[in-house]
């Protein structure tokens, strides 16, 4: 076992400069690599760990991950081995720091450099994911830093020590293992992880680069309860740029993984979007929150190896003073190693948090612990240790660990469903119709089921789910289900409940009907109208439409206002010259949030056909000829506004042609009984009318075709039914330099010898 090396000292091929970070699994060096001339990160493990098995096969299957993965974003492996029992890992050195260390003595990153950075981290998660790999501990310390340019961060991820892949996993049975505060909720409920839990810690980080804190902090009772029950923060709606970003966040937060992004890429397209408008509108260059310096900065999470450049802050020898190394939390379940609690009273089916089955016996776990001697359970955090505390901090302690114990059980028990309303939610037949409802209503495209369930519930905290019965919205029967059946004011509230629900509505229903700029309709559009307007086009049946009749008239007149311009409903139609033919290549309009249907005729046909690709082929009869379409355009809105426009196109088909084809050798007999070096030339044709006979006159130098007597100068032609085809071989002297023409009605071709 070699000791661990000093500044100067060489550790295989490397030489050791200096120590970036220490912790309690090893050292984290920079060094240098002579044989390639370039700074790398050398990681030692701690001796004491090399005859841990479990720490070893963990280390080794991160230098595994490492090799597979392809990302520009996620820190390359250099070298995996064993010098004298002392195993390492060698990996590119990113000379910047860590996220977390940015964040603490900087603050929180400008706008869109907070959505860009978190962006190409979610493009390295979703390298990640495509090899199979989940990360399980995406956090600020585990974002490795190089300013490139000033205010330019390029992230890369790093610590894939406790990522899963594939189905394997070295966590033992029964713990959770990674960073609490970002931490997805059923991560927090013990359920294996998945990508959605990569992508609801990116949704963290963003929050942690945007504020400079985690999304939520305290104790780590506090912190699983709030990631399971809280609801999801938002900035507030006077920020710039608020609307844009809070919806990204929501979604990427949803408390429930089917509620959020589908892939990690589609996160980072949303983000890149968000930058991408921030910039447009000069709104990307502010700070949301977060003051420079340590005590500004609550990110939930234990430091990083300090990735430090400076020679600054050093002690003793000039080593700098690292602080320590993340670690990831590891809580286990009560019971693995120590004999399992006694339920509490009155109590069935409570179970530890990090079990996977619900909350845990928390209470009775402290109770014991305090009741035998001042021990703890094992499956506690340490810094919730009684140990070393008189009677009264023993009993203040313990009253503390009942407290957080009994409050997250309530917390987990009310549930996601409560987050709307309080502790005090619906109940009985009342959240019986709410669920009918949100479960049946169709969904819009850009709505979340959260948003549907919130929507649901104010409706019935509203008109009472007997009310809402008898007006045949929802049937008890043998259970309560939803019918369809909407009374004009009954949707007009649940819409107006569905856009209360959605804080950025005008931002998630421009997206999804892709009209570009939503600003217009931010302005121009009001809350009630919207509502109307909703209420009418997805819930209202044929008949009464009450108040959200003129509602939604109002939303569309301003819509259309705001996006049916006139000279963008068109289909952008250009003709091309082809063989025998026009070629029309044809664009859709630009009309943003319109559907378009083209529909092209020949002109005078009358007879319209849709078109189903991006061209069109007009044949006519012989080149040259001028081909005409018309051309029909559909354009329908989401928000029911339909408008059509007519219009048409004419272009020329390729001229026609008459081309001498040179051959390879020379046909004429005469020549070669007489071995003269001699050409032989074919005259082809193409563009002429098929089945039509045509005369091609031979001339040379603008006389007869040739010298000898009877020489035969016209020579008919008829073109095939593609237009194509060949008139006559001609003969001549190698050495030939005389002006040689055939000529036809429309084209001509002189010999080139």
């Amino acid at each position: 076992m070699v000791a661990f090396p000093q500044e100067g000292e060489q550790f295989g091929r490397y030489v050791i400069e200096r120590v970036l970070g220490q912790g309690g699994m090893g050292v984290v060096y920079q060094a240098k690599d002579p044989a390639l001339r370039r700074k790398v990160a050398l990681k030692l493990v701690l001796p004491s760990l090399t005859v841990d098995k479990d720490f070893i096969t963990r280390f080794e299957r991160e230098a595994n991950i490492l090799a597979k993965l392809r990302s520009r974003n996620i820190v390359q492996i250099i070298e995996y081995g064993e010098v004298e029992g002392t195993v390492y890992l060698v990996t590119e050195y990113v000379p910047d720091g860590d996220l977390h260390g940015w964040l603490k003595t900087k603050g929180a990153l400008e706008t869109v450099q907070a959505l860009r950075l978190v962006g190409d981290v979610s493009d390295a998660l979703f390298d990640a994911h495509r090899a199979g790999v989940v990360h399980r501990d995406v956090k600020p310390s585990n974002v490795l830093l190089w300013e490139r340019q000033e205010g330019e961060l390029v992230p890369y991820l790093t610590d894939f020590g406790i990522a899963t892949e594939g189905d394997s996993n070295v966590t033992r049975a029964g713990s959770v293992v990674g960073s609490l505060p970002y931490m997805s909720p059923e991560r927090h409920m013990g359920e294996q992880a998945t990508a959605a839990g990569d992508i609801y810690a990116a949704g963290c980080l963003l929050w942690a680069c945007l504020t400079g804190k985690a999304p939520y902090t305290g104790t780590d009772f506090e912190l699983m309860s709030a990631h399971i029950n809280n609801p999801v923060p938002r900035l507030p709606a006077s920020t710039p740029g608020a609307d844009l970003i809070n919806p990204i966040i929501q979604r990427a937060l949803a408390k429930k993984p089917e509620n959020r992004f589908r892939t990690a890429a589609e996160l980072a397209k949303a983000l890149d979007k968000a930058a991408d408008r921030l910039e447009e509108s000069g709104l990307g260059g502010g700070v949301i929150g977060g003051v420079a310096g340590a005590t500004a900065a609550d990110l939930g999470s234990r430091p990083g190896a300090s990735y430090d450049t400076t020679s600054s802050g050093t002690s003793g020898g000039g080593t700098p003073v690292p602080e320590a190394e993340a670690q990831p939390t590891i809580v286990k379940r009560p019971g693995e190693g120590t004999p399992p609690p006694a339920p509490l009273a009155n109590e069935t089916d409570s179970t530890v948090v990090h079990s996977g089955k619900g909350l845990p016996q928390v209470a009775a776990a402290a109770a014991g612990s305090g009741d035998t001697g001042g021990g703890q359970p094992e499956w506690l955090p340490s810094h919730h240790s009684t140990a070393g505390q008189g009677d009264s901090g023993d009993k203040k302690k313990l009253y503390t660990i009942v407290g957080g114990g009994v409050a997250a059980v309530l917390l987990v028990g009310v549930g996601i469903f409560t987050q709307g309303f309080g502790i005090f939610g619906l109940h009985g037949d009342d959240a019986k119709a709410a669920e009918a409802i949100a479960s049946g209503v169709p969904k819009p495209g850009w709505a979340s089921e959260d948003q549907m369930t919130c929507a649901a519930e104010s409706l019935v905290g509203k008109v009472p789910a007997g009310d809402l019965r008898s007006h045949g919205v929802v049937d008890a029967g043998d259970d309560w289900t939803y019918t369809g059946d909407w009374p004009a004011d009954d949707a007009m509230k649940f819409t107006q409940g569905l856009l209360d629900c959605t804080e950025s509505w005008s931002t998630e229903i421009g997206d999804n009907w892709k009209v570009g700029d939503t600003r217009c309709m931010e302005k121009e559009v009001d809350k009630t109208s919207m509502a109307g307007l909703l209420a009418v086009s997805d819930l209202l049946k044929d008949g009464d439409t009450g108040a959200a009749g003129p509602a939604s008239e109002k939303a569309v007149k301003a819509l259309d206002e705001c996006y049916v311009k006139a000279d963008a409903l068109g289909a952008k139609v250009t003709p091309k010259a082809a063989y025998m033919q026009v070629d029309f290549d044809v664009q859709d309009p630009t009309a943003p949030g319109g559907q378009s249907v083209i529909a092209i005729a020949k002109k005078g046909s009358g007879s319209f056909e849709e078109l189903k690709g991006s061209s069109y082929e007009l044949p006519v009869t012989e080149g040259g000829v001028q081909g005409c379409i018309a051309v029909k355009t559909t354009v329908s809105f989401a928000w029911g506004t339909e408008k059509a426009t007519d219009a048409e196109s004419c272009g020329n088909a390729e001229a026609k042609k008459l081309t001498w084809e040179k051959l390879d050798k020379c046909t004429d007999k005469v020549f070669t009984k007489q071995k003269i070096a001699c050409n032989t030339w074919q005259l082809n044709f193409e563009g002429f009318e098929a089945g039509k006979t045509f005369n091609v006159k031979l001339t040379r130098n603008g006389g007869k075709c040739s010298d000898a007597k009877g020489a035969k100068c016209v020579y008919p032609g008829t073109a095939a039914g593609d237009g194509m085809g060949a008139v006559v071989q001609w003969s001549g002297p190698q050495d030939w330099t005389d002006k040689f023409v055939a000529t036809a009605p429309g084209a001509s071709a002189q010999i080139d010898n």
